[in-house]
């Protein structure tokens, strides 16, 4: 098992107190010991130790973690079960095979960012045809792969416009190598290449024009280059491998580009980029220059909202608020860029069960720790839901059609008057 020195160092920092029930949403749930960072920790112990080889039996306690990191933070050892439990998916994976679908995925799609918008144009055709509809209730997707069908139901619909098929009506002009610029008419701050995201240029197209008009607003000059993927999705399954390319590719492209600051919407995305010299011992300029989008605003002068009123309350994503530490940031701009009146969400860094894909490789577990937050959002009689990762939003909306959910970044643009021209 490589890193073998790093785990062995945070392994012996566990003393299997059990201060990381408390704080894992899974174990929560379930109420079963194998679901908490101790046991998973002293599992992957016997396995490095000798004592005991990877069996297939592992894969759930290993596989089933969210990797949220919320034990890491009640731990007195301060064990990084999260990134223990990467190396033993990557361990698992060496000894028993990847899923060819995963394989697939992360090592033609994800680098090919055309060949990976044909995949999902399909699957967006599907939708609005109705024929995804048809596939569910004769449990075609299902019998092709259960996770499918999970997927399918996450979402009512998908855009027939991405947000890349937009920027040029946004006013976005070609600057040459798949580069595009759009300069407001007062640029006074930072020049910023604007991350964008897979979830938020095929899915959520709108959130990712809200922050393109938001930058804009702050006076800062935009920049889009063709980034494929940030890399997270295969890291988090133990394919180490092909976050590493992914990253490389990013790094190679954007260190050819001249920008001030490296910026996105999607919590998941910034956390993720400022962790790519964990990858790619050359990545440290690009980390130091990489804001998430709600740090970076909370540091720029905006107007006033052109309208106020309205309760909203706030769900922090696991990769922004417990891993960057970005927490205050994005209330401060619902309340003063949004005018909103911010109710606080008890819980709020209780994650949502999204994690990134897990709501469709474990969606009935994701379901049961998603039915605690709404509980939760509930008890606020908030009009409005808040959160500033695309993942979460999706999670959120699939289990509250009640109330609007929303990108903080949307809610902004809303309130200073920006709407798609």
């Amino acid at each position: 098992m490589r890193d073998s020195e790093f785990i062995e160092s945070e392994l012996s920092r566990c003393n299997k107190c059990g201060y990381c029930m408390q704080s894992c949403p899974v174990y929560r749930t379930v109420r079963r010991e194998a679901e908490v960072a101790r046991a998973r920790n002293q599992i992957l112990q016997v396995v490095t130790q000798g004592q005991n080889t990877l069996t297939r039996e592992m894969l759930q306690p290993f596989f089933n973690c969210l990797l949220c990191g919320a034990c890491t933070v009640d731990c007195f050892g301060k064990v990084q079960t999260k990134e223990l439990m990467v190396l033993a998916r990557e361990a698992f994976h060496a000894q028993y095979g990847q899923p060819r679908i995963q394989r697939f995925i992360f090592r033609s799609l994800l680098p090919n960012p055309e060949k990976l918008k044909k995949f999902v144009r399909m699957a967006s055709l599907g939708k609005q045809s109705g024929l995804s509809k048809v596939a569910q209730s004769l449990g075609l997707l299902r019998w092709l792969n259960p996770t499918l069908a999970a997927a399918d139901k996450l979402v009512d619909s998908m855009p027939r416009e991405f947000l890349r098929d937009r920027l040029a009506a946004m006013g976005f002009v070609d600057a040459g190598d798949g580069i595009l610029r759009l300069d407001p008419e007062h640029a006074t701050g930072p020049k910023v290449l604007y991350f964008i995201g897979c979830g938020t240029n095929f899915q959520l197209p709108e959130t990712g024009e809200a922050a393109i008009r938001m930058l804009s607003l702050a006076g800062c000059q935009v920049i889009i280059a063709p980034n494929n993927c940030c890399g997270l999705p295969p890291y988090s399954y133990g394919d180490v491998e092909a976050a590493k390319q992914l990253a490389k590719k990013n790094l190679d492209l954007l260190s050819s580009i001249d920008f001030d600051l490296l910026v996105s919407e999607c919590g998941s995305c910034s956390g993720f980029l400022k962790e790519y010299a964990d990858l790619l011992p050359d990545a440290k300029g690009l980390v130091e220059k990489t804001r998430d989008l709600t740090e970076l605003l909370a540091t720029l002068t905006l107007p006033k909202p052109v309208s106020t009123g309205g309760i909203v309350t706030y769900h922090d994503p696991c990769h922004l608020g417990r891993q960057q530490g970005i927490i205050e940031q994005p209330r401060k701009l619902l309340v003063d860029a949004g005018g909103f009146e911010l109710v606080e969400l008890a819980e709020a860094n209780w994650c949502c069960g999204g994690a990134g894909s897990y709501n469709i490789t474990h969606p009935e577990m994701s379901r049961e720790i998603l039915a605690r937050k709404i509980s939760r959002i509930a008890e606020t009689g908030a009009e409005i839901v808040s959160t500033a990762c695309p993942a979460c939003l999706i999670q959120i909306q699939s289990g509250d059609r009640k109330r609007r959910v929303r990108h903080v970044i949307e809610l902004l643009a809303e309130r200073q008057g920006l709407k798609p021209k």
